[in-house]
Order: structure tokens, then sequence, then C-alpha cells
């Protein structure tokens, strides 16, 4: 419980990967990230690390939960998707 803010989500990541096609060639890149089936793709940034992908958006998401599946994309092309792990808040939480 909290308030509605508090659902802001800077930071998803997910280890459960795969691409569609080839890997990107880059360890860091710039994507758009999709988190809903019918909501729009937002621009992002993309860090495949060793065990997973740390996926950034420019603006935070909204409402963000882990099990929920994230498409990354390269304008209207399909880069790959991931089983979203974690989140990280958008808005510090008091303890």
């Amino acid at each position: 419980v909290g308030p509605k803010e508090a659902l802001a989500t800077a930071e998803i990541a997910g280890g459960r990967f795969t691409w569609a096609g080839r890997a990107p060639s880059e360890r860091v890149f710039a994507c758009e990230a999709q988190i809903r089936a019918h909501a729009d793709p937002v621009p992002a940034r993309a860090e495949i690390t060793e065990n997973e992908i740390v996926v950034t958006p420019d603006t935070a998401f909204d409402g963000v939960a882990p099990g929920q599946t994230a498409v990354i994309y390269d304008g209207s092309r399909v880069l790959g998707q991931f089983t979203i792990d974690r989140t990280v808040s958008a808005v510090p939480v008091d303890a």
C-alpha cells in the first residue's frame, strides 16, 4: 500500500531472455521497451551482462511486476524478449 507515484519503475531486469535472430553486437545499446501487449514501446537503454539484461527507460515505467514479459525493439524490429525478474523503483521509499 502506498501512493500511485511509488509504482514508477526506473529499471527492469531479467535473466531469461531470447533474441529474435542474432543478439545485439554491443553490450550497451539504445532500444525501445514494451512491458504490456497494448502499450506503446518507450525509448530505453539496454545492457547485457553475464547473467541478465537490464533495461533503463528514458521515462519511468508505470506499475511493473516480476513475472511480466518485456519486449525490446530497434524501431519496428523485435530484438528479443525477457521475463522480468526484478525491478528498481524510481521513487525512494522510506523504510
